[in-house]
């Protein structure tokens, strides 16, 4: 990823432009999210570390640059992240080490 704080910039951009366009579908797309992401049990860091780990698997990568910034901002460390992305690893194979090494490399750009 050349820099992975551009491409939050054009990845929020994009959906801001989505939301624009269509904003009663992306208004319930972010009840949805926040919903989701609520605290609960589980921390919001580690809901946003799973959310990266599946954006490895599917191999998205805006997906991966936008989770990766959200559980920076939740408090999650690059030790949980590292954890998270062999899980993630194990469950996809190959594609899925390629993206997870994406997913660290985005991570340490946001620092």
């Amino acid at each position: 990823m050349s820099d992975a704080r551009e491409k939050l910039e054009a990845v929020n951009s994009r959906l801001m432009g989505l939301f624009k366009a269509e904003k009663q579908t992306m208004m319930a797309f972010n009840s949805l999210t926040v919903a989701a992401t609520r605290p609960g049990k589980i921390s919001a860091a580690l809901k946003e570390l799973t959310a990266v780990a599946i954006a490895v698997a599917k191999g998205c990568e805006d997906c991966i640059i936008y989770h990766a910034s959200t559980a920076k901002k939740h408090g999650a460390t690059r030790e949980e992240l590292i954890e998270m992305l062999a899980v993630s690893v194990e469950m996809s194979g190959g594609p899925g080490a390629v993206y997870a090494a994406k997913a660290l490399e985005a991570f340490d750009q946001l620092t």
